[in-house]
């Protein structure tokens, strides 16, 4: 049944496009970390290493997603929202058709430098054995993965949530049995993982691309492909796309002071870090996900008190969410930590003292996210953009060689909260100066 953003109460409404939202991520993030137990027990913390090298090329595809996907969904739920659905339509169709090729295109160059491009992301000749099987097979179904992710998010803002759940939901389960299989089974290593993690993608892919094929929604495919629709597209999707393209450049970051401070053993920390943030990013992602839709419809619509309301719901779910992950790892992380390491590990004290610092940025993340989304989805895309480049880019790249020039290893995870706190208050000074802007209208 489609949903009506104008009437629902704002409160059941965000829990209806929240849980679904949560539920995908929390599954999705489920089977990240099942993939790195996989991955440790199975491989060792060579291939957590590995993993960890090539986790900025996830972040590029998702910063792609956000570019297209966020960027254009808001354009089309506001289009909506005014009763301009062929718009709507044209913004969808334009999108996902750009997107495609440019999939096709960035994966064939990629690949044609792999080897090239996994020394740049910070591998060294140790851990390139592991790298390459790994990397080669996510840049060749990086297509996949790009327009799955994109085509749950026009899911969302086409009132079918739970679609989206549920292709996220399946994919993760059929990557889940295919990792057992190919990694412990077959002995197919790093090309295992990776290939399992290509196939749920596209049978999540062909789930969610069957509701627009059969026109279930009031988003379609037409026959139209509108340069102005793409710019429009991503001259809003740059505020979220940039936070996740900073993110990839600062693990990269991260990786190259690890590695010459601390080899092959820092790779594997962060490459542990990077599985447990998998988990909880995700869970506050989900609740901009649960906001987006709803406040580009009704800003669209001009019910402004709805639409703040739905940014107040958002800032105090992101904000529990952050404390209450941060208070789980605290205690929880000696054993959550054994989870992904075999027994003869010289690891564990560093990783759970690691995890300690560097997640204590999360009871400030939540705020910054939020923020940045909210701004995004009613269109005010400049301010969006400096929230974004301050949590994720504008402070790492300041603090961390700073900080990992005086305290080596333990300045490299300190960087990460400072840095978060900083974005915090610039957050917050522009929020403040956005809802001026409020209050006139």
């Amino acid at each position: 049944m489609a949903k009506d953003l104008i009437n629902t109460p704002i409160f059941k409404l965000f829990l209806s496009y929240y849980i679904p939202s949560f539920v995908s991520m929390f599954v999705l993030s489920t089977y990240v970390i099942v993939d790195g137990i996989f991955v440790g027990k199975g491989i060792g913390e060579a291939g957590l290493g590995a993993i960890g090298i090539v986790t900025p090329i996830f972040s590029l595809f998702v910063g792609v997603e956000l570019l297209f996907g966020i960027g254009g969904s808001a354009l089309a739920s506001m289009s909506l929202g005014r009763n301009k659905a062929h718009k709507a339509r044209i913004i969808f169709s334009s999108t996902i058709y750009c997107l495609m090729l440019l999939g096709i295109f960035t994966s064939t160059i990629m690949y044609i430098f792999k080897e090239k491009l996994a020394i740049l992301l910070g591998s060294n000749s140790e851990l390139l054995s592991y790298v390459m099987p790994y990397l080669s097979v996510i840049i060749i179904g990086s297509t996949i993965i790009l327009l799955q992710s994109t085509l749950c998010t026009f899911a969302r803002n086409d009132k079918a949530p739970n679609l989206a759940m549920i292709s996220f939901a399946s994919g993760a389960i059929i990557n889940i049995i295919l990792n057992y299989i190919f990694i412990f089974i077959f002995k197919w290593g790093m090309f295992g993982a990776a290939f399992s993690t290509i196939l749920g993608h596209l049978f999540g892919l062909i789930i969610v691309l069957w509701h627009f094929i059969c026109k279930r929604g009031e988003l379609y495919f037409i026959k139209v492909f509108s340069i102005q629709a793409l710019k429009m597209t991503i001259k809003s999707g740059v505020a979220p796309s940039l936070s996740e393209f900073a993110f990839g450049f600062t693990i990269i970051l991260m990786n190259t002071f690890l590695i010459k401070i601390s080899g092959q053993q820092g790779a594997a920390i962060l490459g542990i870090i990077m599985y447990i943030g998998a988990v909880c990013f995700g869970s506050i992602l989900s609740i901009s996900h649960g906001l987006q839709p709803i406040a580009s419809y009704n800003f669209g619509a001009g019910q402004i008190e709805r639409t703040l309301k739905t940014l107040k719901i958002g800032m105090i779910f992101a904000t529990t969410m952050g404390i209450s992950i941060y208070i789980v790892l605290f205690i929880g992380i000696p054993y959550i930590a054994k989870i992904f390491l075999s027994n003869d590990t010289t690891i564990l004290n560093d990783l759970i003292f690691a995890v300690k610092i560097y997640f204590f940025g999360y009871l400030f993340l939540g705020s910054n996210i939020i923020i940045a989304a909210f701004l995004q989805a009613i269109g005010r895309n400049i301010s969006s953009t400096i929230v974004s480049a301050a949590h994720n880019l504008v402070f790492m790249i300041i603090l961390l060689p700073i900080f990992a020039h005086f305290f080596k290893e333990i300045g490299i995870w300190v960087s990460y909260p400072v840095s978060l706190f900083c974005a915090f208050i610039i957050s917050i000074y522009i929020l403040k100066k956005e809802l001026k802007y409020f209050k006139i209208q």
